[in-house]
């Protein structure tokens, strides 16, 4: 299927790796050129090498997504080398876990800055310029945690629920000016952190990471870890021509896991 968006621009944030790197990857196979945004200076730069081989260019910046100056710095390089922003893909990592007996003040601020106000931040920093020219796609990656509160999971419960929230309380207005805003909830994915809490987790059993990946999955329907191309993929599509009709939804990834009907 030809989704339409060759030439566009799309910033991605925490696109190092993981998840992040999987979306950028995807739209970077249908053109788009890429903004890679990310703390880990070394894998951004492998990661933007990688990429750059699909054909498309790649600007790769070294950044804090908590930070309000480095979040408008990548607004303003990214028109200071495109000139244009068409998607914008917020990933930040996870808030510390923990029950509401657990945290500290300090760590709700954290949490806070570090999902729900970085989305907002982007989202305001990023629409001036998509409504410019009246097409725009913002896809937010949660958690399976909105559809389905995780008991030490406080603050991811909180805050990417309320990133929910906004964007269903902003969608009928920017889709009137051909913007579009959903949210993906991806499950357990086999990502570099998943592998490297398995390591920890199988030493302390004094079983081998195979072993433990073995009993991980056997509470998954499909007794797997999902690979993170599969939630590229669909980022991909909501950020397609194709999928302009498509907004205010949350689309869960999870391979069967959860319960619910919603």
């Amino acid at each position: 299927m030809e989704l339409n968006i060759k030439g566009k621009v799309a910033l991605v944030g925490g696109s190092s790796k993981g998840l992040g790197k999987a979306c950028a990857t995807a739209l970077a196979k249908e053109g788009v050129n890429v903004v890679l945004c990310a703390r880990n200076e070394k894998a951004l730069l492998q990661t933007k090498t990688e990429i750059e081989s699909l054909g498309v260019e790649v600007l790769a910046l070294s950044i804090d997504m908590t930070s309000a100056e480095d979040n408008q710095r990548i607004i303003d390089e990214t028109i200071r080398k495109f000139g244009r922003i068409d998607i914008l893909v917020n990933n930040s990592g996870g808030p510390k876990p923990g029950t509401f007996r657990d945290i500290s003040p300090d760590d709700l601020d954290n949490a806070y800055n570090s999902v729900l106000k970085y989305n907002i931040r982007m989202i305001q920093g990023c629409l001036p310029y998509m409504e410019k020219n009246e097409w725009g796609r913002i896809v937010n990656i949660t958690s399976i945690t909105v559809k389905e509160p995780a008991p030490n999971m406080l603050l991811s419960n909180i805050f990417r629920s309320a990133v929910v929230s906004f964007a269903k309380s902003i969608s009928k207005e920017l889709i009137t000016k051909g913007i579009t805003i959903n949210n993906v909830a991806p499950g357990y994915f086999k990502t570099d952190r998943v592998t490297q809490l398995m390591k920890v987790r199988s030493q302390a059993e004094g079983i081998s990471v195979e072993e433990y990946e073995q009993k991980a999955i056997q509470n998954f329907p499909h007794k797997r870890y999902m690979d993170p191309h599969e939630l590229g993929d669909l980022v991909c599509y909501l950020c397609s021509e194709q999928a302009k009709s498509i907004t205010g939804i949350t689309v869960q990834v999870d391979g069967g896991l959860l319960s619910g009907m919603y």
